[in-house]
């Protein structure tokens, strides 16, 4: 197949960035032709795939109105107006790029990795592997307004839900209608983007991303854990509303007063709504949390590897590449009601049925139990589930006969 491919990609990145490197990496090897449409200063992928052949990188720069940006980024208002404007050039422009030479390249389809397209070449498929629906963390701001009030003060807690609201509106939206088929990490994606888009069961296929398997292995593991009687838990990733670190700290302080042994280890930095530190500091037990606000990606097998158990209670969770790097590394995880990993896990895992702190203090109960007991279970059996679901070539494969099918009934 020759793509007209955009996106976000990256080696160094975590989750959809460094997945979509693998697979385009994949799909050149195996002989597709990949013409990446992007401005080199937001996305870059030659670092990860331009020395492979069938790869070609056009870069479509909007370079007045990138240059604009760049000079009033920081100068209020002004700047949200450049980057606005930036924004829709940029697209603007490469969306005729990809038509202009469509022309020529005769391309098979067209790929937007990581996002929603926001054009089309004709009558060519077009293809969005998209991070999730639409408006999940709008939603989520939305439902946690006292929450951001209190952390964050009522002026910004007014922003963020006139933002959300806006988000979520018509002016807002992604252009649904724009993508023919749309790939999702999860059922939960697919019963979302069905329930409340109104997008056809056949338009949506669901996909989990990829993990580098040789890089997340059992081999990280403390061979020393099980005389440990600590669980250490940990959270990895951005904190946001969505992300729920209210119940993570909520559900591990009423385990902690219940006499449950918990370590905890917090990675990640604060995300677009400052002032969620207020809940790490408020932590009734610090003696039993630290807080990382960011490791490289390649120091993140070491961190799974001290840990008993991976714990992520997000709301509307895609698919969290975290989890299935933990399951990936042998350990346990904890999941949230409505978390899309869900759908990938094995006997070891515990599926939360709500969002109480209750609920998540009986799970990580559970666990304390099954390490004093001996019931712990064997890593290799959540490696195994990682290799069922997540191996490269696996999702590969299933990948392209996704693009494939989509094609041929293209060229009908």
């Amino acid at each position: 197949m020759k793509l007209a491919v955009t996106g976000f990609v990256s080696e160094q990145a975590g989750s959809v960035a460094s997945a979509n490197a693998l697979l385009l990496r994949e799909l050149l090897l195996r002989g597709h032709e990949i013409h990446f449409y992007s401005k080199a200063s937001f996305v870059d992928p030659r670092p990860a795939v331009g020395n492979l052949p069938g790869f070609e990188f056009l870069d479509t720069t909007n370079v007045a109105p990138d240059r604009l940006r760049q000079r009033l980024s920081r100068v209020p208002v002004a700047g949200f107006v450049a980057g606005q404007y930036d924004a829709a050039t940029y697209i603007r422009l490469l969306v005729r790029e990809m038509a202009r030479n469509h022309a020529a390249e005769k391309y098979d389809l067209s790929l937007w990795l990581g996002e929603f397209a926001r054009g089309k070449m004709g009558a060519v498929p077009v293809v969005s592997y998209i991070q999730g629906p639409p408006g999940t963390d709008a939603r989520s701001i939305l439902e946690r307004h006292d929450e951001i009030k209190a952390l964050a003060g009522p002026a910004a807690a007014l922003k963020w839900q006139l933002l959300a609201r806006l988000r979520l509106s018509r002016l807002g939206l992604p252009p649904l209608e724009l993508t023919d088929h749309f790939i999702v990490g999860s059922l939960e994606s697919k019963r979302t983007l069905r329930n409340l888009y109104g997008v056809r069961d056949e338009r949506i296929m669901t996909l989990p991303y990829p993990i580098d398997l040789k890089m997340f292995t059992t081999d990280v593991l403390d061979t020393n854990a099980s005389s440990n009687p600590s669980v250490r838990a940990c959270w990895l990733g951005r904190i946001i509303p969505r992300k729920r670190l209210d119940l993570f700290l909520n559900g591990a302080a009423l385990a902690i007063r219940e006499g449950v042994d918990v370590r905890l280890s917090l990675v990640g930095g604060i995300g677009f709504v400052p002032g969620y530190e207020k809940l790490i500091g408020a932590f009734p037990y610090p003696e039993r949390l630290r807080w990382d606000k960011g490791i490289p990606r390649d120091k993140v097998p070491a961190l799974l590897g001290q840990q008993d158990v991976l714990i992520q209670p997000s709301d509307e969770e895609n698919f969290g590449s975290s989890v299935a790097e933990a399951q990936a590394c042998g350990l346990p995880v904890i999941v949230g009601r409505t978390n899309g990993n869900a759908d990938y896990l094995c006997s070891r895992d515990i599926h939360l049925k709500d969002d109480r702190p209750e609920t998540l203090a009986g799970a990580l109960r559970e666990l304390s139990l099954r390490k004093a007991e001996g019931r712990w279970g064997d890593p290799g059996e959540s490696r195994r589930c990682a290799e069922e679901h997540f191996a490269l070539e696996k999702v590969t494969m299933r990948l392209i006969e996704i693009l494939e099918s989509v094609a041929k009934r293209g060229r009908k």
